[in-house]
């Protein structure tokens, strides 16, 4: 229900006021006044009315206004939210494929360095291998030094030249004499027709 502002009442008022003395004088200026005033009165309220309506509008558009800012703050919100989501996993995979990288190259590193050294020690050894050989055959020089009589002998498996030499009354020295022998374990071969010394 549309109220009457408080300063259109007092104008009503005044107006009943002023009127009633000089009711009997002049009773028809007076309503004449009276009914203007009163045309004046609807008009203005009517006015108010419409204003007021107007103000209602106004206040339900800025309300729908504030509704659809709000909502397209949120989204943003939300996009920027995600935007910034987005790149943190970026970041996060980035460093976690750098660091994976990093540990396969130290992983093939560290295989590099050991086979590295595994290559280094059986070049040592072979180089060892090698030079012992060479050593051995140029300490080792055969002579005729051993008795010229004896019995020949197949190697069998298991034998070793200090047996043989111990079974047939012999030394590994003369057999290895003998049957120039540079290396007992390597050159003594199973089957091998070899010449055992006996002293008479």
């Amino acid at each position: 229900m549309m109220k009457t502002p408080w300063c259109l009442g007092l104008i009503l008022c005044s107006s009943v006021l002023i009127i009633k003395p000089a009711a009997n004088a002049q009773a028809d200026p007076v309503r004449v006044a009276v009914a203007n005033l009163t045309q004046d009165v609807n008009a203005i309220a009517q006015q108010y009315k419409a204003l007021a309506l107007d103000l209602e509008q106004v206040r339900r558009e800025n309300a729908q206004l504030r509704q659809q800012l709000a909502s397209d703050l949120s989204d943003r919100e939300i996009q920027q939210q995600l935007s910034s989501a987005l790149e943190a996993l970026r970041r996060e995979y980035r460093v976690a494929d750098a660091q994976q990288k990093n540990e396969i190259i130290a992983e093939v590193s560290r295989h590099i360095d050991a086979l590295g050294q595994q290559t280094e020690q059986v070049i040592r050894s072979v180089a060892n291998t090698v030079k012992t050989q060479a050593e051995v055959n140029a300490v080792v020089s055969f002579s005729n030094d051993y008795p010229q009589s004896g019995i020949t002998y197949t190697v069998r498996s298991g034998d070793t030249l200090s047996g043989i030499a111990r079974k047939h009354a012999s030394t590994t020295k003369y057999i290895q004499h003998a049957n120039e022998i540079v290396n007992p374990a390597r050159d003594l071969k199973v089957g091998q027709i070899i010449f055992i010394p006996i002293q008479e």
